[in-house]
């Protein structure tokens, strides 16, 4: 009896840990696509001024077309606001913007890694108490 007991706080700590995985597995894909996005409109930034740049108009639509003033640049910087920038300013927020999800990413790494621990300590345990519980009523 106190064997099943266990067995059943061990599977609920192991669906736990599997759903937190789960979690963090999906915050890291995230912070990966816009650590993406952002060194995109870096390599974009770059291009302003150029004959034929490529822009972006959503949903997977690009435009050619050429700025005619490359060091006006409009930056969202949260809550809806958006403020006039130079492209250099532009360049700085973004690197800040992508250290910040690169140091968040390294901390999900560290977590998924730990709960990868986690269960991977746990299953050997939870078969044990499998077999020995199928031995009881064998």
């Amino acid at each position: 009896m106190a064997e099943e007991k266990e067995l059943q706080e061990k599977l609920l700590a192991y669906r736990i840990i599997e759903s937190r995985l789960d979690n963090f597995m999906r915050q890291r894909d995230a912070l990966m696509n816009r650590i993406v996005e952002i060194e995109t409109t870096l390599t974009s930034l770059k291009e302003i001024g150029k004959e034929d740049t490529i822009f972006s108009l959503g949903s997977g639509i690009h435009a050619f077309g050429k700025t005619e003033n490359k060091d006006k640049i409009i930056v969202e910087i949260g809550a809806g606001i958006a403020l006039e920038k130079t492209a250099k300013e532009a360049e700085e927020i973004l690197n800040k913007r992508k250290d910040e999800m690169e140091k968040a990413l390294a901390e999900l790494q560290k977590g998924i890694m730990q709960l990868s621990v986690g269960l991977k300590n746990l299953a050997p345990e939870i078969q044990d108490l499998i077999n020995k519980s199928r031995k009881k009523v064998g």
